[in-house]
């Protein structure tokens, strides 16, 4: 699936992209038959076929934000200024898929973004795509549940 730069940064800008939250704890999350996630993957594989740029938020817990969206280059969907500079116009791109957390023990920024797969992957049921975000997850709540394993990685 590609869209034209431009229409993804009209959207941005106007924030009329869909967007759904769900209430999904991290046990649920953490299921070993990856299934727990399947309500935001569902409703993202639909609304992209409507509008390639969407977001299937999950509440965790107070702390702990996971986004699944679909963009064309690897940053949150609120920041539309950073994807005009980094693309150009009129110019086609693919459209990614990318995982998001917001959680304040995750990082010095308190974000971390990184794509897990293509819409295309999304809308044919890729396994590797659920399998992807799977092992991303488990890494996301293994630096949360372990935040000084991160810190002695980077000193050795």
């Amino acid at each position: 699936m590609k869209v034209l730069a431009s229409e993804v940064i009209q959207t941005l800008k106007d924030a009329s992209f869909k967007s759904e939250e769900f209430k999904i704890g991290k046990t649920t999350l953490k299921k070993a038959d990856g299934t727990g996630f399947n309500p935001a993957l569902d409703f993202l594989k639909q609304v992209i076929q409507e509008s390639p740029i969407a977001e299937a938020v999950i509440n965790v817990n107070k702390s702990v934000v996971i986004k699944i969206q679909s963009n064309i280059i690897n940053l949150p969907l609120l920041y539309p200024g950073p994807v005009e500079k980094l693309t150009e116009a009129e110019k086609e791109y693919d459209v990614n898929i990318y995982a998001v957390i917001e959680a304040e023990k995750i990082n010095s920024s308190h974000l971390r973004i990184d794509q897990i797969g293509t819409a295309e992957d999304l809308i044919s049921a890729n396994p590797d795509l659920q399998a992807n975000f799977k092992d991303w997850m488990a890494e996301q709540f293994d630096r949360l549940d372990h935040p000084d394993k991160d810190q002695k990685d980077n000193e050795e």
